[in-house]
């Protein structure tokens, strides 16, 4: 099977909303570890999350270490959040659709898109 787990959250009460991330990483890596496609792409202010995940002090950092090759970006929304230039070279970035990524490509790919 493939999934995309598409993540638009960041901030609930002005802070970053851990167990959101928290079980989109644990949903994924199960998925992963049997041997599923699996991809978290990152869009809206989702994309903050990329910031706070690859710090080493972070909370999730355990859930994330077998998980960062799965991740993709969206490049308009990273530039827009600022978060681009401390991503690049560390995730995916996708602009297939007026720089945003195209869920269609995700869909015609045979991916079953879960939204967080």
């Amino acid at each position: 099977m493939k999934e995309c787990f598409l993540v638009f959250t960041y901030e609930k009460d002005g802070k970053p909303y851990i167990p959101v991330m928290f079980h989109v990483l644990l949903f994924a890596s199960e998925m992963k570890k049997k041997g599923d496609l699996v991809k978290i792409v990152f869009e809206g202010e989702g994309v903050k999350w990329l910031n706070e995940l690859f710090n080493p002090e972070h909370p999730l950092k355990s859930h994330v270490e077998g998980l960062k090759d799965t991740f993709v970006a969206c490049e308009a929304c990273s530039s827009m959040f600022s978060v681009l230039e401390k991503i690049k070279g560390k995730v995916e970035l996708e602009n297939r659709l007026h720089g945003h990524v195209s869920l269609k490509n995700y869909l015609d790919s045979g991916y079953t898109v879960i939204e967080f």
